[in-house]
């Protein structure tokens, strides 16, 4: 882990690797990865969190980065799985 990083959670920091590898292909596939521990930590309801994840064209840039922050990667990592959910 890189000292930016010491102190994040590790099951965050794996779901990050996920959209690194590429693992991640649906923002659905992350209602099946700690869902409660996610929505708590980006300031929004469990309901309102998997209603985005069925649509995540809801996704607002404040919830996109920090989503990316919380899971140590890139904004656009997550953007692209949504443009690609849009396509």
């Amino acid at each position: 882990m890189t000292p930016d990083n010491h102190h994040k959670d590790p099951t965050l920091l794996s779901i990050g690797s996920m959209f690194e590898t590429g693992r991640i292909k649906k923002m659905y596939t992350l209602a099946e990865l700690y869902p409660t521990k996610i929505a708590r930590s980006l300031g929004i309801n469990y309901g309102r969190y998997m209603a985005k994840l069925s649509h995540p064209d809801k996704f607002t840039i404040g919830e996109i980065v920090r989503l990316a922050n919380l899971l140590n990667i890139e904004p656009d990592m997550i953007t692209k799985v949504i443009y690609s959910e849009m396509k």
